[in-house]
């Protein structure tokens, strides 16, 4: 990409490139170079980007800036670990992109200043475009929810079915010709979720997919559930130095084994919920329950006394990790409403499915669906369901859109959030 530069101190002549008529044209073929018609688009880079880009060392030093997106997508630059919206701004000056013209051409189409042997002179530049407008970075939050969207057709299909697992058809299959869904391959989805390689690698974590054969593969919550119930308990039985230590031979031969799950996928599962080491499994227990947790809400139909799911989630998980059940583990999946009039007989609070995924990426909207929801929310009880409308960690960014969006008033038991009254 080139970087703009000043000019040189000393007087410059500026011209605009010679006609592009017939016998320039020949002038120029003979010559071995082909006149085209050149338009640039000026970017203008963030500190945090050129900062970058000057701590380059080497001259083969590259730092990549990847547009992303589908045709339909509004652009989108990606630095290795963010992600910028591109926006045209329009400016009052006129920016002039110039460049040294052709030597030969120049001294025998023009009558710039040339030097004596018929070069054009170094204080000779050629104006090649005039901007009036550039492309201006705003930092977003990545579109990490299309990631969902692309791989939901052709997702696990769960245990005891690994040929369709893996995008392989059983013979005989042939009527589900046409409903399975596309390969994914790495490449081919980071070209379309417009998020950095950083924040990708963290969406797909999120998410839970992995990536087996060459293809990527989402786990539903509801059907990883059951295989990582199963990985509890084995782990359980062949728990070693520590509790959350086993080795990796045992579970992977009892799965593929009792299960059909083929060791491929296994050992992806237990990439993506501890860490291997060797032959080693290092468990992230915490990681472990709360998946379990999040298939079990998601099965959930119509409501359910907060007290009931954490005794059929610790029932899940099983008593050595039924200490580690919380329910803020599963912060901005569920609300949780005041027990009905009714049931006088029990004072636990009812338990919704609600996951943040279901929410807009456009903030008007967000917020107006979440006080279609509640007429109020307290502070802390709301911040979960904003994660993806700022970039992580971004809080000055969120906060703008509180005070946007939020009217904050304190009354006797604290402080809510009611919606802004708009004209």
């Amino acid at each position: 990409m080139p970087i703009a530069t000043t000019l040189p101190a000393r007087n410059v002549t500026l011209r605009f490139p010679p006609s592009t008529s017939t016998d320039s044209r020949d002038l120029r073929e003979d010559d071995g170079e082909d006149e085209v018609e050149e338009t640039y688009q000026l970017l203008e880079l963030p500190p945090e980007i050129l900062k970058q880009v000057e701590g380059l060392k080497g001259d083969h030093d590259i730092f990549p800036l990847t547009i992303k997106g589908r045709p339909s997508d509004d652009a989108t630059l990606c630095t290795p670990q963010t992600t910028f919206l591109l926006r045209t701004v329009g400016i009052s000056n006129s920016l002039l992109v110039c460049r040294t013209p052709f030597s030969s051409f120049a001294s025998s189409s023009s009558s710039a200043v040339t030097t004596t042997s018929g070069s054009a002179s170094s204080s000779t530049l050629e104006v090649r475009d005039v901007c009036h407008q550039i492309l201006e970075c705003v930092p977003v939050a990545p579109n990490l929810e299309r990631i969902r969207t692309v791989l939901r057709d052709s997702a696990w299909q769960g245990l005891g079915s690994n040929a369709v697992a893996l995008g392989k058809r059983k013979r005989g299959d042939g009527k589900r010709k046409g409903k399975e869904g596309k390969r994914w391959t790495r490449a081919m989805l980071g070209s379309v979720v417009q998020a950095s390689e950083g924040e990708l690698e963290r969406g797909l974590r999120e998410r839970c997919v992995v990536e087996v054969d060459g293809r990527m593969l989402l786990l539903p919550p509801a059907l990883l559930k059951e295989l990582l119930t199963i990985l509890l308990s084995l782990l359980t039985i062949h728990s070693t130095t520590s509790a959350t230590t086993c080795p990796t031979a045992p579970i992977i031969e009892s799965l593929e084994e009792d299960h059909d799950l083929p060791p491929p996928l296994t050992r992806e599962v237990l990439n993506l919920f501890g860490v291997v080491e060797g032959e080693q499994w290092e468990a992230d227990v915490k990681g472990i329950v709360r998946e379990v947790g999040r298939g079990l809400l998601v099965a959930l139909k119509g409501d359910k006394k907060r007290d009931d799911f954490l005794e059929e989630w610790k029932g899940e998980v099983g008593e050595s990790w039924a200490e580690v059940v919380d329910l803020t583990l599963l912060e901005g999946e569920y609300l949780l409403n005041p027990a009905p009039p009714s049931a006088f007989n029990s004072a636990s609070p009812v338990l919704t499915h609600f996951p943040s995924s279901s929410l807009s990426l456009q903030p008007a909207i967000r917020f107006a669906d979440l006080f279609l929801t509640r007429p109020r929310w307290r502070p802390d009880e709301m911040a979960p369901f904003l994660k993806g409308l700022t970039r992580e960690s971004d809080n000055k960014e969120r906060d703008k859109l509180v005070a946007k969006f939020v009217r904050v008033v304190k009354e006797k038991e604290g402080v809510w959030w009611y919606p802004r009254r708009t004209a």
